[in-house]
């Protein structure tokens, strides 16, 4: 079996922010084992295009510079003064509605802050659910795989 790889594609409208949590998602990774590449774009409304590109790439395995993945953890941040809160959540499902139509492995910590203090707590607050969603998504290709491949005993 090949070693696992996840393509962490985060949106850096809030830079520190997303640094602090890209961190913490390396560390989940690799305490898994599991190798990434990182895709950055501007903000959250460019992550359902980004998502769409590295999918058809991955599908057409034309690009040598991009490795395969098993799945994709998405980081996204949005503050009310940036943009509505019926956005943020549109850009969320179109996500979703992208990784289940694709069928691949993919989890999300997108977040929308509502008040500017809360902003600033925003870097530590979401450890935990980094972790989750790194998890979940460790989850999810250990399912995709053993729907895949041959089970360890017919093989035998």
């Amino acid at each position: 079996m090949h070693q696992p790889h996840v393509v962490i594609l985060e949106s850096r409208r809030f830079p520190d922010i997303t640094e602090q949590w890209y961190n913490i998602a390396v560390g989940a990774l690799t305490q898994q084992g599991i190798t990434f590449s990182r895709v950055t774009v501007p903000s959250s409304a460019d992550l359902p295009l980004a998502l769409r590109m590295l999918l058809d790439a991955a599908h057409n395995q034309d690009s040598a510079n991009l490795r395969t993945p098993d799945g994709y953890l998405v980081l996204g941040l949005d503050y009310k003064g940036d943009v509505a809160e019926q956005t943020h959540y549109a850009i969320s499902e179109k996500l979703l509605d992208l990784a289940t139509d694709a069928g691949l492995p993919l989890s999300t910590v997108m977040t929308f802050e509502k008040e500017g203090e809360e902003l600033g707590q925003a870097a530590t607050r979401y450890t935990s659910k980094i972790q989750l969603a790194v998890q979940s998504l460790v989850n999810l290709m250990m399912l995709r795989h053993q729907l895949y491949n041959v089970p360890f005993a017919a093989a035998a």
